[in-house]
């Protein structure tokens, strides 16, 4: 069952249909349940197939009747101009006025951050938790202060309930960014990195204490990274032409053999795709190698890129224009991201927090696949550099241009 909407025609399936379906649930009372089984089966089977923050969000306009698609891709779209005010904020923050608004002008236009609103994907939300984390993280580090640090893990806590992978920034983020931010005592800048660390626990907690409840094993963000493994892991992805991406047969396949109906409990499938996954990637060590530089090459547009952008297109969901302008963007920006980088450390403006969202996109595509929904988390950073390096330009330019003398 497909729920069209007015993108060419394109239909809201997959995790799309997930969010957008599983919001209007939630509305009515069903919970966090499995929309597929629920309106495909009748089944209410408790899942945590995703962080709930997405859902929990388009729920609340489904409250008060906006249940249509459209409706909810212009809740997402409201979101989505939140983040292009935020990445402003935050290229002003770190660079003046003007790289704010140039930050904010590439923000709007950039088809890797404005298509996700329309496509009803949890990563609309997680760029504006990536964008609070980089304006929490810069505003802390110009006053480091512990009200600051509480406010940095707040920023994380919220993009971790966005998308899972993102609570990895309380070690790959929060550790450094505190231990090397100079005067400060060792000892306080232990106590900023504990009160960062106890405001990201507090707010994830009601999230994972909840999980703890309704399940027959432990789980606390997601049971979305197994799934992610696992179907990612069997001869679908480590052989052929589509190697380093994913498969649905993988997954199907894993549970077939554990023996699990399509309504059982949610961690023990889940348990079913680890164990598969670690099985499977023992047996294919010796593949291993090209896979990940597969997956890699897929995620920066370096390798096989025609067959990358009409994957976007089908099973992506991203129309194929769309899906091509929104890889030569990301080319253009990633080019521009380097003099950007290299221009902040001459100022001596820490590259640290811009730079930690791209290796967390490499290390997620490391362990799942090459899937450029998983390069969104690193868009924001790569606008705000770009937006560095386009505002030195424009001011090299302006100090190259002779100055007319006004007439006598």
């Amino acid at each position: 069952m497909y729920i069209w909407c007015w993108r060419k025609g394109l239909p809201v399936g997959g995790d799309s249909r997930y969010y957008h379906e599983g919001a209007n649930l939630l509305a009515k009372g069903k919970g966090f349940i499995d929309p597929y089984l629920f309106l495909d089966a009748g089944k209410a089977v408790q899942a945590a197939d995703h962080p709930p923050l997405y859902i929990v969000y388009l729920a609340l306009f489904s409250l008060v009747g906006l249940t249509g698609a459209t409706a909810h891709m212009l809740a997402s779209a409201a979101v989505g101009v939140i983040t292009v005010i935020v990445i402003g904020l935050v290229g002003r923050e770190i660079a003046g006025p003007r790289a704010g608004v140039i930050a904010a002008f590439v923000a709007a236009v950039y088809p890797n951050l404005w298509a996700y609103d329309g496509a009803l994907e949890s990563e609309t939300m997680a760029q504006l938790g990536v964008a609070l984390i980089l304006l929490a993280a810069y505003v802390w580090w110009r006053t480091p202060t512990r009200r600051g640090a509480a406010f940095v893990g707040a920023a994380v806590a919220f993009a971790a309930l966005a998308r899972a992978e993102l609570i990895l920034l309380a070690l790959l983020l929060l550790v450094p960014l505190f231990l090397l931010r100079t005067g400060l005592e060792r000892r306080e800048q232990l106590r900023q990195l504990l009160f960062s660390w106890g405001t990201v626990a507090l707010l994830i907690a009601p999230w994972c204490i909840y999980n703890l409840t309704r399940f027959e094993r432990p789980v606390l963000l997601s049971t979305g990274l197994e799934t992610t493994v696992d179907s990612a892991s069997c001869d679908d992805t480590y052989y052929g032409p589509f190697t380093g991406y994913w498969s649905r047969r993988c997954v199907d396949d894993a549970r077939a053999k554990a023996g699990l109906a399509a309504d059982a409990d949610r961690s023990v499938i889940a348990a079913a795709y680890r164990d598969d996954a670690e099985h499977y990637i023992r047996d294919n060590l010796s593949r291993v190698p090209t896979v990940v530089a597969a997956r890699i090459g897929r995620i920066t547009g370096l390798w096989n890129l025609d067959q990358q952008a009409h994957l976007d297109f089908f099973p992506g969901g991203r129309e194929l224009e769309l899906a091509w302008a929104a890889w030569w963007a990301y080319f253009a920006l990633a080019v521009l991201s380097f003099p950007g980088a290299v221009l902040l450390r001459r100022r001596g403006v820490p590259i640290l927090p811009l730079i930690a969202f791209p290796v967390l996109v490499l290390i997620t595509t490391v362990v799942t696949f090459g899937l450029v929904r998983y390069r969104a988390t690193a868009e924001p950073s790569l606008v705000i550099l770009a937006a560095i390096a386009i505002d030195a330009a424009i001011t090299g330019i302006r100090s190259r241009t002779p100055r007319r003398e006004p007439a006598a």
